[in-house]
């Protein structure tokens, strides 16, 4: 790995630490049996929350080999009806802003399964998506949908064609890219005169208000506000000319749309907003808090926990998607505290979360073994998942939502 003093976004050497969160597994480095019986430790990174002085983006610097990372992945758009149903509406809107047909070309950037190109493709669109890791890429190929199996960058542009693209779209892509110049300068030269360039990321803003450490990992290199991504948008030839806030995914998520100057017309007010609201939400004393309020967060629910336990109760995780690696092992959960995590994932199940080596097992064992209490670590999913899991509710088991603070639900909240 290495470490550069250097901000992604405007190139200053004005950085201050916000937040150390220690040394960490990487989120999807999930276990074989064989590797979690091996008692020797894997490897373990720093994670750290840098504050940029001159643009306020913040941001990891310590960064790991991306093929350590993203060659072989185990998250799938497809495995949560929330996203899909999302994805759907997201294609539907992009379409009746350009009136698409069979000759126009959408691109989707990291594209995971194919599941936003699909709905595209149904709506008559041509379709190619590139994503680098091969094993979700060869789910997308399966299902019909063109994929290039590599990094996006200038190397694509010429693959794909200068201008061909007329809708480009990345979703919670954009926080991983760690060279944020070159990948805004590649969709620049990509998208076609008159395209739109669509993206969604976890707002900055969100993350910290409600002490959502846990998406905090080493794949998420930046911390969106949209104020420093707007200035390198336009560095690159590209103005941001709206946004558009969709609070059920990912817990919190914007939306920004981007496009070559003066073609669309520009939501000044909404802009505006957001950027106001960053520059409370979002400073450098923002993070500070943050990083104060985690730790306590960190305090309360190893209380909950650890009573729970005493009390002779059966803990399990339910999801296991990045992000419990960080919040389980930051907070020091393993198996002697939760039993298994159940995930419907099929690359996780028979694999252990990394750090604390905790099972990953399928759904038929949560509902065959009804434990006590179920830790909701796909916590930005809770209403499907609390509304799937009704009979697990009505026969006395209970989730603990983990976020802004925990608390128990049962059948009668």
């Amino acid at each position: 790995m290495s470490t550069k003093l250097v901000c992604r976004a405007c190139g200053s050497t004005k950085l201050r630490l916000g937040f150390d969160l220690g040394m960490l597994p990487l989120a999807n480095s999930f276990l074989s049996t064989k590797r979690a019986r091996d008692p020797s430790p894997e490897p373990r990174y720093p994670l750290r929350m840098f504050y940029c002085n001159d643009c306020a983006l913040i941001q990891l610097l310590d960064l790991v080999d991306r093929k350590e990372m993203f060659d072989d992945y185990a998250f799938l758009t497809a495995t949560a009806n929330t996203s899909m149903l999302h994805f759907d509406q997201y294609a539907e809107e992009l379409r009746q802003r350009l009136e698409l047909n069979t000759s126009d070309l959408v691109v989707d950037i990291g594209s995971n399964d194919g599941t936003l190109l699909k709905a595209f493709k149904k709506q008559g669109a041509s379709v190619l998506g590139i994503e680098p890791a091969r094993n979700v890429a060869s789910v997308a190929i399966a299902a019909g949908i063109p994929t290039l199996n590599e990094y996006f960058g200038h190397v694509s542009v010429e693959r794909i064609g200068r201008g061909k693209a007329k809708i480009i779209t990345a979703n919670n892509v954009v926080s991983h890219v760690p060279d944020l110049n070159d990948f805004i300068e590649s969709i620049n030269l990509l998208l076609s005169p008159k395209g739109l360039f669509a993206f969604e990321v976890p707002w900055v803003v969100d993350v910290l208000r409600h002490y959502n450490f846990d998406i905090v990992y080493h794949e998420h290199l930046s911390y969106f506000g949209f104020k420093p991504l707007s200035e390198v948008l336009v560095k690159h030839g590209l103005e941001l000319v709206n946004l558009e806030y969709f609070p059920e995914i990912h817990g919190g998520s914007l939306r920004g749309i981007a496009a070559h100057p003066n073609i669309f017309p520009k939501q000044s007010e909404t802009l505006g907003r957001v950027y106001r609201d960053e520059g409370r939400g979002a400073d450098y004393s923002a993070l500070e808090q943050f990083a104060h309020s985690v730790q306590e967060f960190r305090g309360k629910l190893r209380h909950l926990l650890l009573k729970l336990k005493r009390e002779g109760k059966r803990i399990v995780g339910y999801g296991a998607p990045a992000k419990a690696t960080t919040l389980l092992n930051y907070c020091s959960i393993d198996s002697s505290i939760v039993d298994y995590v159940t995930d419907t994932t099929p690359f996780k199940q028979g694999k252990f979360i990394p750090g604390v080596r905790i099972p990953i097992v399928a759904p038929d064992e949560f509902r065959k073994l009804a434990p006590d209490f179920a830790l909701l670590l796909a916590w930005n999913f809770k209403d499907e998942i609390i509304s799937k899991e009704r009979e697990y509710l009505r026969s006395g088991g209970k989730f603990i939502i983990p976020f802004p603070e925990p608390k128990v639900v049962g059948s009668d909240s």
